[in-house]
């Protein structure tokens, strides 16, 4: 088998406690389409950026959407939450599969800087694999901008990346041709769930390996329910979409050595671009 029934639920959210809304939804649709198989939600579709609601895990929330998971016998990427761990505060998502176990946490690694500065950034990649279907990569919102992230997980085996999103800003643009280059590019599947009002804009975005689209979703509410197919996209990877580039064989094949990955990479260029810090106009500046 290497087809999975994966639907992305782009919902509304509010700064504030969401998880009964979110059970319903899902509960819902695992009804309405018993053939799906794993259910993906926003980032901070949980609990929006309120940090009281900020939890350990294992904790409450884990242990109410593992059991969701397990009587629906589904795989759950419930979008992040906001991880309590010890004095720090980490953007995660947990992987939970159709037992009710959480398999893996995700902790975003890249924080919207300056903006998430209550948020410590994570360093670890996940990668997980449902048996009989193939490998699936965790990212969050602002990993994506870094395409190494991207191409870390691919090197990892990942045909498959979920993304959980929380965007509200003018730049949803942007990050829609950021999917489907990032589809083409890895030659996978992105899976891109955004959150809606009042939160997020929504406009979720499915691409396949190609960077073709699958889905765009409007701004409110909505259920996508997709199949996605492996066998195709192993077909694209080794033969070209519509057999023209294989990009992943031609990465592994190179010899080049890339001087910004070396110790001490920051150039001059860089440098001189100053600190990360609030953009700021004529009002902060005295004028």
């Amino acid at each position: 088998m290497s087809k999975i029934g994966v639907a992305g639920l782009q919902l509304e959210a509010v700064n504030g406690n969401n998880a009964d809304s979110m059970e319903a939804e899902i509960d819902a649709v695992a009804k309405r389409f018993p053939w799906i198989d794993m259910v993906v939600l926003g980032e901070l579709n949980g609990c929006g950026s309120d940090p009281r609601l900020a939890e350990p895990m294992p904790g409450p929330f884990e242990e109410r959407f593992s059991e969701i998971a397990r009587r629906n016998h589904i795989w759950l990427i419930p979008g992040s939450i906001m991880e309590q761990r010890g004095e720090k505060i980490y953007n995660t998502c947990p992987v939970i599969n159709p037992d009710g176990e959480v398999i893996a946490r995700y902790r975003k690694q890249f924080l919207w800087g300056p903006y998430e500065d209550k948020f410590t950034p994570g360093n670890e990649f996940v990668v997980f694999d449902v048996p009989d279907v193939g490998r699936f990569g965790i990212s969050i919102c602002y990993d994506m901008w870094f395409q190494e992230t991207l191409r870390t997980m691919t090197w990892m085996g990942a045909e498959v990346i979920l993304h959980p999103t929380l965007t509200s800003s003018i730049d949803r643009g942007a990050e829609h041709c950021m999917v489907r280059a990032s589809g083409a590019m890895y030659q996978c599947y992105f899976f891109d769930v955004n959150v809606a009002g009042p939160l997020g804009v929504g406009q979720s975005l499915i691409a396949g390996p190609g960077g073709e689209v699958l889905h765009e979703a409007g701004k409110g509410r909505e259920i996508i329910p997709l199949r996605l197919d492996l066998d195709y996209l192993r077909d694209v990877r080794a033969n070209g979409w519509h057999g023209l580039g294989q990009p992943l064989k031609s990465f592994r094949d190179s010899e080049v050595k890339f001087p910004q990955y070396s110790e001490g990479y920051a150039s001059d260029a860089l440098k001189a671009l100053g600190p990360l810090q609030m953009a700021r106009g004529l009002r902060a500046s005295g004028s």
